[in-house]
């Protein structure tokens, strides 16, 4: 099938049709051919960034020599995933700014980051492709009043990455902030990696941003080759795509120590890209890899391999995995600065996927239902002074369950856990989604747990905090195929923070996040539980393990049901 998908690719000219940015791969209709052609940017956004970075190179000299320490970078999405993974994966170097990345309402993590700067030696970037995101903005205004009440130059301290002519672009030069980015209107915000949302907080850190363009513009050259088996991008693509309509739709990344961290940026991209029109691939990314027992035959594996990094581990189970007859691609790379030529081939890829999908690669339709529905239980709260409570089905100690009720004898909450777990079946997947602080604690807490329901059920699992998974992963929750099982998780939180400007709290915030998600999912028929944890949550969330995977139900060899 992968054969014959590489050869429709060549025999209808694929590549030079994309170069040319012939909308008409995707859609037909012409007003959305035109939204494609306004989105296709990316393909050459290398070339044009190679020309832009003395602006780049002379904004980080000025912070370095001005004394400035620390970046907090404040957007979400396709504005923050890409300098997270360059954080993570490339450090700092000596005499550069150390980066924060801060996509989250949670007002614990907001807290935590401000005690770890100094706000006199601190810039904060704000970026926003549309310059409206509620979590950015609401960011800034907090920010401005902490760095204003101090009786700092409040502009000096901030530098905004938008697109041109936005509100967030009038609102920098209203408070006459340090430096305004207009990035290339003409990228969507998860293929905006190698553009200024990815490269100004790279070089902030002391990243060589100028090498790594030039791995992503060697890879553009090899990604223009006519015949698909010659162009990286399109036969990725193509293996995505026929695998993926052939039922192996759980894209499962394994990638070496060093590069852990590319799978944040990654499953956006085809998360956010492929999850509609009831089609979708499954990015699985974060998942330790298991034994060949505990897959069933809708994965396909991906192995991102950085030379001289301690592989030993994944290049043996990876290996008995393809002896048991998974599939695997592999991508090898002589060091840290070959993401530069991943950024671009899986950008590639991913709208080639698009192509076998049958839909836009370039919109996001339900992120924005979640958005509005959070707007209307702000408006709510404005209006109430609260936000709506929902009734728990069960409750046992620290444990409240939310979800609809499944009859008679299901409301014990052991009972009505099995109830919700007998709903998965071969073929989809189990969706973690967790509204609280993300820490080293609660991240091991949240991981065992996923491991457990994967072991026991045999199925894909995901994992993902909110808000933030609401800019990648939320599209194909409610927009791509009906195979998830949904777990939505909070906790207390430990001390609230208001926003200046509004009479919400960001705790309030991350709650109407919270419902209006699980208001999204419903609305579209997904299987969907709630369970908040009262109390110490870690303790909480191993008591949770327990009580959804008993230890006398692990790996007992058996298929989901």
């Amino acid at each position: 099938m992968v054969r014959a998908g590489l050869e429709q690719l060549s025999a209808e000219d694929v590549a030079r049709r994309i170069w040319e940015r012939d909308a008409s791969l995707w859609k037909s209709e012409p007003a959305v051919q035109q939204e494609i052609r306004e989105r296709l940017g990316w393909l050459t956004v290398a070339n044009t960034m190679q020309e832009r970075l003395h602006e780049i190179e002379g904004l980080v000299e000025a912070v370095r020599q001005d004394g400035y320490r620390y970046a907090v970078l404040l957007g979400m999405g396709g504005s923050s995933l890409c300098p997270e993974v360059l954080r993570l994966t490339f450090g700092v170097a000596p005499g550069y700014l150390d980066l924060f990345v801060l996509d989250t309402t949670d007002p614990d993590t907001i807290r935590a980051v401000e005690e770890r700067i100094d706000l006199s030696k601190t810039l904060f970037i704000v970026a926003s492709k549309s310059g409206e995101t509620i979590e950015t903005l609401s960011h800034f205004r907090y920010f401005w009043h902490r760095v204003s009440e101090r009786g700092d130059a409040g502009g000096a301290h901030f530098i905004a990455i938008t697109d041109p002519g936005t509100s967030l672009e009038r609102l920098a030069h209203d408070h006459h902030f340090r430096h305004v980015f207009a990035n290339p209107p003409d990228i969507g915000g998860r293929y905006s990696a190698l553009s200024f949302f990815g490269l100004v907080p790279g070089a902030l850190i002391g990243l060589d941003i100028k090498q790594l363009l030039a791995r992503a513009q060697a890879a553009m050259s090899r990604c223009s080759a006519r015949q698909a088996a010659d162009n990286p991008g399109l036969r990725l693509g193509a293996i995505l795509g026929a695998l993926g309509t052939h039922g192996r739709d759980k894209i499962t990344f394994v990638l070496s120590p060093a590069l852990a961290s590319y799978g944040y940026w990654v499953e956006q991209l085809i998360a956010e890209s492929t999850g509609k029109e009831g089609r979708g691939l499954l990015p699985v990314e974060g998942e330790a890899l298991g034994a060949p027992a505990v897959y069933g035959d809708d994965r396909l594996f991906v192995y991102l391999r950085l030379e001289g990094d301690d592989n030993a581990a994944l290049d043996e189970g990876l290996a008995r995995l393809q002896a048991a007859g998974q599939p695997l691609v592999r991508f090898q790379l002589a060091d840290r600065y070959d993401l530069g030529a991943q950024f671009f081939i899986w950008e590639l890829a991913t709208a080639v996927a698009g192509i076998f999908l049958r839909i836009n690669a370039f919109d996001q339709p339900n992120v924005q239902e979640s958005k509005d529905n959070t707007a209307r239980l702000l408006e709510r709260f404005r209006g109430e002074g609260k936000l709506p409570e929902l009734e728990p089905v069960v409750s046992e100690g620290a444990l409240r369950l939310y979800g609809r009720r499944m009859g008679e004898g299901k409301e014990d909450l052991d009972s009505y856990l099995q109830a919700f777990l007998d709903q998965v079946h071969p073929g989809d997947y189990i969706a973690l989604m967790a509204y609280v602080q993300r820490s080293e604690v609660n991240e091991s807490a949240l991981q065992a747990l996923r491991l457990r329901l994967r072991d026991r059920y045999r199925v894909a699992t995901t994992l993902g905090y909110g808000p933030r998974f609401l800019h990648s992963t939320g599209q194909l929750h409610k927009g791509g195929p009906n195979n998830g099982v949904f777990i939505q998780i909070t906790g207390d939180v430990k001390q609230d923070i208001a926003i200046p400007g509004e009479p919400y709290t960001f705790g309030i915030l991350k709650e109407a996040q919270a419902l209006g998600d699980l208001f999204a999912l419903s609305a579209h028929q997904r299987r969907n539980i709630r369970i908040a944890i009262g109390g110490d949550l870690a303790a909480g969330l191993q008591a949770l393990a327990q009580r959804l995977v008993p230890v006398e139900q692990q790996g007992d060899g058996q298929p989901a049901r």
